[in-house]
């Protein structure tokens, strides 16, 4: 089953999986994409065929509490079980349990100030939505 997340968050792979000086915020980036991955395959053995990608979009389009174009990172990817996700009528009702209050790192290349360095799934603030293609 195929599916897609937009975040706040900046989840850009960037390859860096090691501390080196000079190349921090890298390996940050790498870092939250790595937590992004890894609470995924709490449930499921994900694949993706291209890394998250930044786009522009009306927040409100993809079901964030934003009426403005925000910058976005947008994450498609596939599991191998159909509806492993689906938690009653929500497709993806587990993925919003599953990522609600996640932490990640902050202050890299995103153009809004979360309040808390968590993902938020739930509420008026949501920084991550997800959809069931």
């Amino acid at each position: 089953m195929e599916y897609k997340l937009y975040t706040l968050v900046d989840i850009t792979s960037t390859g860096q999986y090691r501390h080196e000086a000079g190349k921090e915020s890298l390996r940050w980036k790498e870092q939250n994409f790595s937590s992004v991955v890894q609470t995924l395959g709490m449930r499921a053995n994900i694949s993706y065929v291209q890394k998250p990608i930044v786009t522009s979009v009306k927040g409100t389009v993809i079901g964030l509490d934003i009426e403005d174009v925000v910058k976005v990172w947008r994450f498609d990817f596939s599991t191998e079980r159909d509806f492993l996700y689906q938690k009653d009528d929500d497709a993806v009702g587990y993925l919003k349990d599953d990522f609600n209050g996640v932490p990640y790192i902050s202050g890299l290349d995103e153009l809004m100030e979360q309040r808390f360095a968590v993902f938020v799934t739930k509420g008026q603030n949501k920084n991550i939505v997800f959809h069931q293609k």
